[in-house]
């Protein structure tokens, strides 16, 4: 008996040591429900929520924009178009670019340089998540121009600091066969995800003369929302400012509590009752 007891309270003292410590880990799990979310828009199986953002550890005043709230998650791909170095020319393409991963594949419809359009910075920059002034470099895209991004393989998330918003922007997710053919999952734009009268955007900057700016996440609410390509248009006055772009590849929907693919866990009840009965099937094995 006194062998048995001895494995029944190791069995105990494993299980308890890990009921304690999943407080500890689900508490540095992202929550949404501590998370403002000023304005939010779903078209079938994509849903966009703005949040303002959040700036980098080692960047606090805001100088590089907002980024993802997602930003620390594993599995995710951040770009932030700031090292001149990782701009690549894609052989074999024209007007084609990597910015840092090579899984993303930013291609212009014209030259990259022309019609405004181009990697810089200047005052227009997507703020900080303060409505800070950022100092470096983002995306702009001009009207006689536009961007489509190609995708290895299909998303279930992206999100990128969107500044100075114009009511002309557009953002087109669609998903691209093996024969090339498009199928559109939905056209956001200033309008459909902002333009409402009683929605919040959480910054208005004074150096944008008042132009707001959010951090947005786009995601796939259900598998059938994933995508591989994103168009980047902009047509009529004023320009499409972009910054610090996050992905995450994934053939599951996305958990925006969590910041993770979806997936069942078991409920702290239910691992608890495991715990119980897996106790007992040992002491019956050991009486036996």
């Amino acid at each position: 008996m006194k062998r048995i007891s001895q494995v029944l309270l190791a069995a105990t003292v494993t299980v308890s040591t890990s009921l304690a410590v999943a407080p500890l880990a689900q508490a540095e799990d992202f929550d949404d429900t501590s998370l403002p979310i000023y304005s939010e828009f779903t078209i079938d199986s994509i849903t966009a929520k703005v949040t303002k953002g959040l700036n980098l550890t080692d960047d606090p005043n805001g100088s590089l924009g907002a980024f993802s709230d997602f930003y620390y998650k594993e599995g995710i791909v951040n770009i932030d178009f700031n090292d001149p170095s990782e701009r690549q020319a894609v052989a074999g393409k024209s007007n084609a670019y990597t910015f840092g991963d090579e899984s993303v594949v930013f291609t212009f419809d014209k030259a990259l340089g022309s019609n405004r359009t181009n990697v810089k910075s200047d005052v227009w920059a997507p703020t900080g998540a303060n409505a800070e002034r950022n100092t470096s470099d983002y995306l702009a895209v001009f009207q006689g121009n536009s961007v489509t991004v190609d995708l290895a393989n299909s998303l279930n998330y992206f999100g990128m600091n969107w500044g100075a918003l114009s009511p002309e922007n557009k953002f087109e997710f669609l998903q691209v066969d093996d024969q090339g053919v498009e199928t559109s999952l939905g056209l956001f734009d200033y309008n459909n995800v902002f333009g409402s009268s009683d929605s919040k955007l959480p910054t208005k900057a004074a150096h944008h003369n008042n132009e707001y700016n959010g951090f947005v996440h786009f995601y796939a609410n259900e598998a059938e929302g994933l995508f591989n390509r994103i168009k980047i248009t902009q047509n009529g006055g004023g320009g499409f400012e972009t910054d610090n772009y996050s992905l995450r590849f994934s053939d599951q929907s996305f958990d925006f509590e969590e910041g993770t693919d979806t997936a069942e866990t078991p409920e702290p009840g239910a691992l608890l009752g495991l715990a119980i009965f897996g106790s007992m099937m040992l002491r019956r094995r050991l009486l036996a």
